[in-house]
C-alpha cells in the first residue's frame, strides 16, 4: 500500500544569481518571475521512518520542460517534456531524517536560428500560436515563458508489489455483448517468482446499479509484469453524451494480494463504444452522432487552472449545447477531463505539436516518446474519443505524422486516430478570406474530403471592462496596433476582410465587433449544419475561451465573460434547432414575395437519438414596435430521431399572401421560431431582417 509524502509549499528559488522563495506548483511567470531558461528549485524534507521492504519515489505530476532531480546531492534522474506525470527512484538516495531536494528546471527561448520553423521543444501552443503573448511574432512570440513545477511533488513509500498502472479497454463485440480488458502494470521489485491474488469490483459511481466483481489468480515474475483481465459484461450502464443520455461512470477498483504484499489502484472510468462508421459517420454506442463543438486553450499556464475555474469551463460548454470539444494543440491537467468524463461532452485530443518542427531522428523518437505518454496517462477517460497527431502541419505532414500515427495506433488500438488537424479541414470565410455564397459551397466541396470541420469563426474584441485590465486609457481607441496585435488582434481581417467598423467610441467599436463575430458564428454553423451527413459529420467552432488577456477567435474572454458570439454559437448548436434560411436581410414594402415561398426554407433539425411527438411548431413575424403581423402554428405529429425536418414544403394555401403588408413599420423586423411540446418549450430562434419603404 502507498503512503505519500507531499512536498508543496515554499521553495527556495535560483535564478540568475538570484535567490527567491516560489510557491511550489505554480509556473513561475504566474509568481512573478518572467524567465526562459534555466532556474533551480531547492528545499529540504523530513523522513519520519525508512523501512528495508518498501521502495521510495519521488512523483512529479507536471514540470515545464527539461527536469534534473538530485536527492541529498546524489542524481536522481532527468525528465523532458511538461504535461507528463513522472517518477524516479529514490530508494538508495533517501535517508532517515532530514533529505535536501534539488531539481533544476530549463525551459528556454528557442533561438533564433530554428524558432517557429525548426521547433525542437514539445509544447504546442504553449512556445508558438497565434493566441498566445505576442501572437506568431518572431521577436515575442515566445514571451511569458510557460516554465516551472506546475504540478503537485510528493515522495511515495511501495510495497515490494505495486499496481503501477492499468489500461481499461471497453470492447462491444457483434453479438452486442460488452467485454472489458484490464491491461495491469504490476511491479515485482522482490527476487522471487510467484502466484497473486488479484480481485476486480465493478461499482457504479454517478448512478444507481449492481456492482460487478471477478478474482483471479496470477504468476509474477520478478521486474515489470504486463497482465490481461478480462470481463464480461451483462448489459452495463454505458457512457454517453449528455444529450444522447446519461454519462454513467463506474469505479473500478483492482486489489493485489499475496501474503504480507498488497496494493490497490482506483480508476473511475465509462463504459462507451466511439467509431467512424463506413458511412463515414461517427457512432457513439451505436447511435449515430453529429458532432457539434468547439475548440479550446483554456489556459497559458497550468498551474493556475483550478478545479472550480475548471468546472466554470465546462459549464460553459454545456450551456452552449456543444457535445465534443478540441483540446487545441496542447495537453492539460487530468483535472480537466475527469470533469468532461463527468459532463458527459466527448473531448478530440491533440497532441503537443503546433506548425513546423525539426526534422531528425533524434525529434521523431522524442515525439515518439511523448505521444506515447501522452496517450497512457489519459487512456482511461471515457470522453476521450479521438486523438490527433499534429495540429496544421508543414514540413512535417509526410515524415513524422505517419510515424506518430502508427505509433499512437499501437498504443491504442480501439480510438480514432486522426493524423493531422490539416489546413484543409479549417475554414474561414469572412476572417481569412471574404465571405460569399460561392466561398462556402467550395468549403463544402473541400469538408466532403475531410468530412470534418476542425477549425471556423472570427475575432471579436472582449467586453470594454476587459480591454481596459489589458491597455491604458491612451491605448483603448483607436487602437494602438503594435501592443494591441501583441495580444493577438489582427487588424488587416478585422478592416479589411470583415469590414468592422471602429465607430466614434470603444464601446462603439466593441459592439461592431461582437455583432459581426455573432452574425458570423451563427450564419456558418447553421449552413454547416444542414450539410450533416451529406458533406460534414461533425463542425468544432475555434475557439471557446481566452487563455489570456487577448483580442481573439474566442466568445468568452480570458475573465469569463460571455461576448454575443457565445449566446450566438449556443443558440445555433441546439440539439433540436429551428432554422430559417434567410435569403434576404432587407426587403422593401413594394416587394411582392410571399410566404408561402418562403415558408418552404424553414426546418428543423433534430439531433437527439429518439423522436419527439406531438410537437407544436409556432413562426411569428413581428415588425420594428414589436407588432406580430404573422403568426403561423402547425402541429407536426412526430420528428424522427437523427433527422432534417422541412415542415412547410408543399405548403397549400394563398399565394397571395405577401411578405410584408403596407400597413407595418419599417425598420428591423423579427423572425422567431418555437418548438413546443405539451406546452414545454424545445428550442427557438430568430432572426433579423430590414424592412424598407422603397427597394432603392
Amino acid at each position: 500500500m502507498k503512503k505519500f509524502l507531499k512536498l508543496n509549499g515554499k521553495w527556495n528559488f535560483y535564478f540568475n544569481g538570484k535567490k527567491e522563495k516560489i510557491t511550489v506548483p505554480a509556473n513561475w511567470y504566474l509568481e512573478g518571475f518572467d524567465i526562459s531558461g534555466e532556474a533551480i528549485y531547492e528545499r529540504t524534507f523530513t523522513l519520519n521512518r525508512k523501512q528495508k521492504d518498501k521502495k521510495y519515489f519521488i512523483v512529479f505530476k507536471g514540470v515545464d520542460y527539461f527536469t534534473e532531480v538530485y536527492i541529498n546531492e546524489k542524481f536522481a534522474g532527468k525528465h523532458e517534456g511538461y504535461f507528463q506525470k513522472f517518477r524516479f527512484d529514490i530508494t538508495d538516495f533517501i535517508k532517515k531524517g532530514n533529505n535536501t531536494l534539488v531539481v533544476k528546471v530549463n525551459s528556454p527561448k528557442e533561438s533564433d536560428d530554428i524558432w517557429p520553423d525548426k521547433k525542437i521543444l514539445i509544447k504546442g501552443i504553449f512556445n508558438h500560436h497565434d493566441c498566445r503573448p505576442g501572437s506568431w511574432n518572431k521577436k515575442y512570440g515566445q514571451n511569458k515563458n510557460t516554465g516551472g513545477i506546475w504540478n503537485d511533488v510528493f515522495i511515495e513509500e511501495v510495497d515490494e508489489l505495486e499496481i503501477e498502472n492499468v489500461k481499461i479497454t471497453p470492447i462491444l463485440r457483434d453479438d452486442g455483448k460488452w467485454v472489458v480488458n484490464n491491461e495491469l502494470f504490476i511491479n515485482n521489485f522482490t527476487d522471487k517468482i510467484f502466484y497473486s491474488k488479484i480481485k476486480i469490483d465493478i461499482i457504479p459511481f454517478n448512478f444507481k446499479g449492481k456492482n460487478f466483481n471477478k478474482n483471479y489468480e496470477i504468476l509474477l515474475k520478478k521486474g515489470l509484469n504486463k497482465i490481461n483481465l478480462f470481463i464480461e459484461f451483462d448489459n452495463p450502464e454505458l457512457w454517453w453524451t449528455w444529450d444522447f443520455g446519461a454519462p454513467n461512470l463506474y469505479i473500478f477498483n483492482f486489489k493485489l494480494s499475496s501474503n504480507r504484499l498488497k496494493d490497490n489502484l482506483t480508476y473511475i472510468t465509462g463504459i462507451r463504444e466511439f467509431k467512424k462508421g463506413q458511412d463515414n459517420c461517427w457512432y457513439l454506442n451505436n447511435k449515430r452522432i453529429f458532432l457539434r463543438g468547439s475548440n479550446i486553450i483554456p489556459t497559458q499556464w497550468l498551474s493556475e487552472y483550478s478545479i472550480d475555474k475548471i468546472k466554470k469551463d465546462v459549464k460553459l460548454v454545456k450551456d452552449a449545447n456543444l457535445n465534443i470539444i478540441r483540446v487545441h494543440a496542447h495537453i492539460n491537467r487530468d483535472e480537466f477531463y475527469r470533469e468532461f468524463d463527468k459532463a458527459g461532452i466527448m473531448v478530440w485530443q491533440d497532441f503537443a505539436l503546433q506548425w513546423s518542427y525539426e526534422i531528425s531522428e533524434k525529434f521523431m523518437e522524442n515525439a515518439v516518446s511523448q505521444m506515447k505518454d501522452m496517450i497512457n496517462q489519459f487512456y482511461n477517460h471515457p470522453s476521450i474519443v479521438i486523438w490527433c497527431c499534429h495540429n496544421e502541419p508543414s514540413v512535417n505532414e509526410k515524415q513524422l505524422d505517419p510515424v506518430l500515427f502508427k505509433k499512437a495506433r499501437e498504443e491504442d488500438a480501439i480510438r480514432y486516430i486522426e493524423q493531422a488537424s490539416f489546413f484543409a479541414q479549417h475554414y474561414y470565410p469572412g476572417w481569412y478570406y471574404d465571405y460569399s455564397p460561392q466561398n462556402l459551397y467550395f468549403d463544402m466541396k473541400n469538408a466532403k474530403k475531410a468530412f470534418i470541420i476542425s477549425e471556423y469563426g472570427a475575432q471579436a474584441l472582449p467586453c470594454v471592462a476587459t480591454l481596459k485590465k489589458m491597455f491604458n486609457e491612451k491605448e483603448l481607441f483607436l487602437p494602438d496596433t503594435k501592443k494591441w496585435e501583441y495580444h493577438d488582434f489582427q487588424p488587416e481581417f478585422t478592416f479589411n476582410i470583415a469590414n468592422i467598423k471602429t465607430g466614434n467610441s470603444i464601446e462603439e467599436f466593441v459592439e461592431n465587433s461582437q455583432n459581426y463575430q455573432a452574425n458570423l458564428i451563427k450564419e456558418l454553423t447553421e449552413f454547416y449544419r444542414l450539410a450533416r451527413y451529406e458533406n460534414l459529420n461533425g463542425i468544432l467552432h475555434f475557439m471557446f475561451v481566452d487563455c489570456w488577456p487577448s483580442i481573439t477567435w474566442s466568445v468568452v474572454d480570458y475573465f469569463r465573460k460571455p461576448k454575443k458570439g457565445y449566446y450566438a454559437l449556443k443558440e445555433a448548436m441546439q440539439p433540436v434547432y429551428p432554422g430559417f434560411r434567410v435569403f434576404r436581410k432587407k426587403i422593401s414594402k413594394k416587394e411582392k414575395i410571399t410566404w408561402n415561398n418562403i415558408l418552404e426554407l424553414v426546418f428543423i433539425i433534430n439531433d437527439l437519438p429518439y423522436e419527439i411527438k406531438n410537437v407544436k411548431f409556432i413562426l411569428q413575424v413581428i415588425d420594428s414596435e414589436g407588432k406580430i403581423y404573422l403568426n403561423i402554428n402547425k402541429k407536426i405529429d412526430n420528428i424522427i430521431p437523427d433527422s432534417l425536418l422541412y415542415p412547410f414544403v408543399n405548403l397549400k394555401g394563398n399565394n397571395d399572401n405577401t411578405v410584408i403588408p403596407e400597413d407595418v413599420k419599417t425598420g428591423k423586423h423579427k423572425i422567431k421560431l418555437f418548438i413546443y411540446q405539451n406546452k414545454k418549450l424545445l428550442a427557438e430562434n430568430s432572426y433579423e431582417f430590414e424592412v424598407t419603404e422603397k427597394g432603392w
